[in-house]
């Protein structure tokens, strides 16, 4: 977590990095908000949503050459 614009106070953005892995790849994504929650919960949804996507890739990739 880092503190963007600290000189307004509490109404300074926060960043929050979540480092992320499956075990196998690692990936990072950022939420940035002046809620620090909300700048979490950004960062965690965006790491899920990726994973999720690349899952599908993967999926559709072996489907395909499956035809």
């Amino acid at each position: 977590m880092r503190v963007l614009e600290g000189s307004k106070g509490t109404g300074a953005k926060v960043r929050v990095l979540i480092l992320s892995s499956d075990g196998k790849q690692n990936w990072a994504t950022v939420g940035v908000s002046e809620n620090i929650i909300e700048a979490s919960w950004q960062a965690l949804v965006d790491s899920i949503e990726y994973k999720l996507m690349k899952e599908k890739e993967i999926f559709k990739n072996d489907d395909e050459e499956l035809k």
